[in-house]
């Protein structure tokens, strides 16, 4: 039987301590790293916020996704971001919505119905049959509360001019600065949300950008609920 050098055994040991002590370690590194990136930037989030808003109170919490509350124009609403890429803007209303609505960035493929998770409900899309609204946007709710919803989009569609009402607000969400895609969804169970995927900060750092995003969510919920 060959004896190991006794230099050998302490070689081998050695390297399995590193291996043990320093992964761990650098993978613990990694996660407070990334921790603090999010803690930092969530922070420089609130201190915009409260350039443009009222009422601006933080929650942050270990597991999850922190938010910030916020009034606009003494109308309360939350902001999460649960991603880098990623904003949330969520409507606190004392008036729940009836109905079951989604309208999202038109992507290469638009099926021709959507999933209402929240209240396991399947959704038709609804077309009004103008390229403003149709190519670019596709729209979903239940068959009663689409028509209104269509005809409310084609009120805003003037013959010549700037959109109004439900499409003005529709054309501009889906043009943010920086916006990738975005996504509406309004059911009783849900509430009123809207949801941003970013390809750029412009929402993070230009808080008019955001006000303007929240100016619109509370112009379509008024439109969509309290019409």
């Amino acid at each position: 039987m060959i004896e190991v050098p006794h230099w050998v055994q302490i070689f081998v040991l050695v390297g399995i301590a590193l291996v043990v002590i320093v992964v761990p370690v650098r993978i613990l590194y990694e996660m407070t790293k990334d921790s603090r990136e999010r803690s930092r930037r969530f922070k420089d989030l609130a201190d915009r916020l409260k350039e443009q808003f009222g009422g601006v109170e933080t929650y942050r919490t270990v597991f999850g996704t922190s938010r910030i509350h916020f009034k606009h124009d003494g109308r309360p609403a939350t902001v999460y971001q649960p991603a880098d890429d990623e904003l949330l803007i969520q409507l606190e209303p004392k008036v729940a919505p009836t109905f079951h609505v989604i309208a999202r960035t038109r992507g290469p493929l638009t099926p021709p119905v959507a999933v209402m998770w929240e209240s396991f409900r399947l959704l038709s899309r609804i077309q009004t049959h103008d390229p403003l609204i149709d190519d670019s946007i596709a729209l979903y709710a239940t068959p009663i509360f689409g028509s209104y919803l269509r005809e409310a989009a084609l009120d805003g569609i003037p013959a010549e001019g700037k959109p109004t009402g439900l499409a003005e607000s529709l054309v501009i969400l889906r043009k943010m600065p920086g916006v990738r895609r975005f996504e509406l969804r309004m059911s009783p169970s849900a509430g009123f949300r809207l949801s941003f995927k970013l390809r750029a900060d412009d929402m993070l750092y230009r808080p008019e950008e955001l006000e303007s995003a929240v100016h619109h969510a509370f112009q379509l919920y008024d439109l969509l609920v309290m019409y």
